[in-house]
């Protein structure tokens, strides 16, 4: 055994030779350096064989399917068709946009029989009709809300078609004035149909346009200040000679390519977006709410304008739990860039009291959702101590997650709100610090005082965010001490007390309101 363990050791390694100190001749080097070249070569051809074999591969696949067998059943592929499409764009643009406008009917569900030519040539309405006709005689499959396993991904896959091509398109069929105009009019035409899948379809392919268009932009914008410096910077050197004039064409180009882009979404917005934002499909309206939000943050140049932002206002009384909901997460999402507060003045006056309102909405996760934006309207100081009147009630009156979110409120911008570190007196900082937390706490409880059980729900519902209430040696200090930081009364003490009872049963995991309340 020992001999078999022996024999599948290593054997040992002598120390490696020193190497020589004798100059070798140059024919050497060049020879190793042949050597290394071609290892290097050969380490590379398999890589780009690997490369060859899955571009013919996918090129073989393209040939057999359709665009839209490959959005419903094979979205890696959707990368190569649009590379292909806009490589054939050039040559022959009409049968390229009859592929694609033939791909987002298909995608609406409707199995037409339009011809390349006549679609090229065929005017937007009269093509929408004959669409309307084949819903009205029941020849449209719904591929949007289908629960077939093999088209689980279609809906992703649709929108990665159209993100895709926007952004291949960016150099040329983008702005060529021909194809995007006519992708962009029959989108618009569709979402305004009585079929609902139509709508459906083409509002998420309209939102989706205005989203890669947004991103186009940015990058034409980034490349607008780097051009607008390089200009300043050639200025600055008192020349005006072909660098100053090449680099004004490409200002000017860039420009009106960024203004063009601008008008497109402009017109999807106003033939698509306040049509559907009020569609009878809830799902629909929210989406509409949700991709505005997204254009709001990513493009406010543009969409940061009363204009804009006033639908996600009036969809705070959207009918649907989802949708306002959705309009109060957009609007999160807002105020939590510092920037854009200046620009939310007039919106935020005029629609505050209904975000205010929104605390005490009859759906639990709108409430939730809403008191999470009363926090960000007063770390802007957007709002008065006045107007948070009415929350604090719901301290007490409402389920756990609301209870626990308002409680949230109160600590941030009640208790935790200007905390010095440091205190005159013998007591060190943490103390310090609980005592003034303590110390506000006690501030609170006092509008509860009359009721043990109101006072044990206020406690209950700031326990998790205030450290210092599991500072029970503070508690038992103030109770004892003579010379308090604050003036403590006798029914301080006796919330003192029940604070200390209250959060000693809570670290043990015991509850301190009723089960059903929890």
């Amino acid at each position: 055994m020992d001999e078999t363990l022996a024999s599948l050791r290593r054997p040992k390694r002598g120390r490696p030779p020193r190497p020589r100190e004798d100059h070798l001749a140059a024919e050497d080097f060049e020879e190793e350096g042949e050597d290394e070249e071609a290892e290097a070569e050969a380490l590379a051809r398999p890589q780009t064989k690997r490369k060859r074999a899955a571009s013919a591969a996918a090129a073989a696949a393209l040939e057999d399917q359709t665009l839209i067998d490959i959005i419903k059943h094979n979205g890696r592929l959707i990368s190569h068709a649009v590379k292909k499409l806009v490589e054939d764009y050039e040559s022959d643009p009409k049968s390229v946009m009859f592929q694609i406008l033939a791909m987002l009917f298909e995608a609406c569900g409707a199995r037409h029989n339009f011809y390349a030519d006549y679609l090229y040539e065929a005017d937007v309405d009269g093509v929408v009709f004959s669409l309307v006709e084949l819903a009205k005689k029941g020849m449209v499959e719904d591929n949007y809300n289908t629960k077939q396993k093999d088209l689980k991904n279609f809906k992703e896959n649709l929108v990665s078609f159209w993100d895709t091509l926007v952004h291949e398109c960016q150099n040329g069929p983008l702005f060529d004035g021909s194809l995007f105009q006519k992708i962009k009019d029959y989108v618009v035409a569709l979402s305004c149909t009585p079929p609902r899948v139509y709508r459906q379809v083409a509002s998420l392919v309209g939102l989706q346009l205005v989203t890669s268009l947004i991103s186009v932009a940015k990058t034409l914008s980034g490349q607008r200040e780097t051009t607008q410096r390089q200009l300043n910077a050639e200025k600055k050197k008192q020349t005006d000679g072909p660098i100053v004039e090449s680099l004004n064409k490409k200002l000017a180009h860039t420009h009106k390519s960024i203004t063009y882009l601008e008008e497109l979404m402009r017109k999807i917005f106003s033939g698509l977006f306040m049509h559907r934002y009020r569609d009878v499909d809830p799902e629909i309206r929210m989406s509409c709410i949700k991709s505005l939000g997204i254009w709001v943050v990513s493009y406010p140049s543009l969409f940061l304008q009363d204009i804009y932002l006033k639908y996600l206002g009036w969809t705070l009384n959207d009918k649907n739990a989802g949708v306002r909901r959705t309009s109060i997460l957009a609007l999160q999402s807002l105020y939590e860039v510092d920037e854009n507060i200046p620009s939310l003045g007039l919106f935020t006056e005029r629609f505050y009291s209904r975000m205010i309102q929104l605390a005490d909405d009859v759906d639990i996760s709108v409430a939730v959702s809403a008191i999470g934006l009363i926090k960000q309207l007063l770390r802007h100081q957007l709002l008065s101590d006045d107007d948070l009147g009415p929350l604090y009630d719901l301290l007490i009156d409402e389920p756990p997650l609301i209870r626990r979110a308002i409680g949230e409120l109160v600590y941030d911008h009640l208790i935790a709100q200007n905390i010095k570190t440091s205190q005159s007196g013998a007591r060190d900082g943490n103390n310090d610090s609980s005592e003034v937390h303590i110390g506000r706490m006690l501030q609170i409880l006092r509008e509860f005082s009359d009721d043990p059980v109101l006072s044990s729900y206020v406690i209950d519902d700031i326990w998790d965010d205030m450290k210092a209430m599991k500072d029970w040696k503070c508690i038992i200090s103030m109770l004892l001490d003579e010379n308090p930081l604050t003036e403590l009364t006798d029914m301080d003490g006796t919330n003192l007390v029940r604070m200390l009872r209250a959060s000693a049963k809570k670290a043990v995991g015991e509850r301190i309101v009723p089960a059903t309340d929890n």
